[in-house]
């Protein structure tokens, strides 16, 4: 790890609340701000209509602080949204859970002193989460490149000669552990293993075992394809194969370990943080 120098220093306490400043605006602070502005009310004018003082606005709107959960009801009132608007729900959930709601009266229902121990006790559980986010995030993810120039599953692509991706964060997988670069499938011919959309794993090498799944490029043009040693083979029938010939310009990439799941991904939240940690590695 880089040494710091004086003058910039970052701890790990102040990245943690950067990043906790930058999500709380985006996810909350930016959409109050917004809404408030539309309907044409000042922060203080808010502020008074929620029985708050004007600064509680203030800092959700900078993202130093979130609404407490008993405010919400009433702010998204206020600012002529549902809840699950807020807090960025699908549509047809359009209400807390019971639970929430009876969470909700359960505080409304307690003395300040009460809810002055549960907010310190909440905050201190929130404190403890995000470390175990920020813990997760340094161990259990990696970089890898994504290549976004797709491989047909079908008809040919062209793969250009310039640089076209960029590296991404990935969870430790088997297979992304393995992989050199992740490729997005193009076309249906590769059903139903591999969907058109799709991202996949690929190892890079240069030589396969018969009735392996590989990336290829065929004079200029990538394929995923099962490779069949003279040709390249489609599993959905619907599909022609692909045969070799002495003449064509033909190299293996590499092969194709398996398909990137959705939860290989980080999350918003990891993200977020992942993206903080690799600024202090610069």
């Amino acid at each position: 790890m880089k040494k710091p120098t004086a003058g910039n220093i970052t701890t790990i306490a102040e990245a943690k609340e950067a990043s906790t400043l930058t999500f709380n605006k985006k996810q909350y602070g930016d959409l109050i701000h917004t809404r408030r502005t539309q309907l044409g009310l000042s922060q203080a004018q808010l502020a008074q209509n929620l029985g708050v003082q004007k600064a509680y606005v203030t800092h959700w709107e900078a993202g130093r602080s979130r609404p407490d959960l008993n405010l919400i009801p009433a702010l998204c009132k206020e600012l002529g949204i549902s809840i699950a608007a807020f807090f960025n729900t699908p549509a047809s959930v359009d209400c807390l859970s019971e639970a929430e709601q009876r969470h909700i009266e359960e505080y409304r229902s307690i003395s300040v002193r009460d809810r002055l121990i549960l907010d310190t006790t909440l905050s201190k559980m929130a404190e403890i989460a995000m470390t175990e986010l920020w813990d997760r995030c340094r161990t259990q993810f990696h970089v890898i490149y994504h290549n976004y120039q797709q491989a047909a599953a079908g008809s040919g692509v062209m793969l250009e000669a310039e640089d076209s991706g960029e590296p991404v964060f990935i969870r430790n997988t088997w297979e992304s552990d393995r992989a050199d670069e992740i490729v997005t499938v193009n076309g249906a011919s590769m059903e139903p293993d591999f969907h058109d959309g799709q991202d996949v794993y690929v190892k890079h090498t240069q030589e396969l075992e018969i009735g392996e799944i590989g990336l290829f490029v065929i004079n200029g043009d990538g394929f995923i394809k099962q490779y069949q040693g003279d040709h390249l083979h489609s599993l959905n029938p619907e599909y022609n194969d692909i045969q070799l010939h002495e003449f064509d310009e033909s190299t293996i990439v590499g092969r194709v370990l398996g398909v990137v799941k959705k939860c290989d991904y980080p999350t918003q939240e990891e993200q977020a943080v992942l993206d903080e940690i690799q600024r202090e590695k610069k």
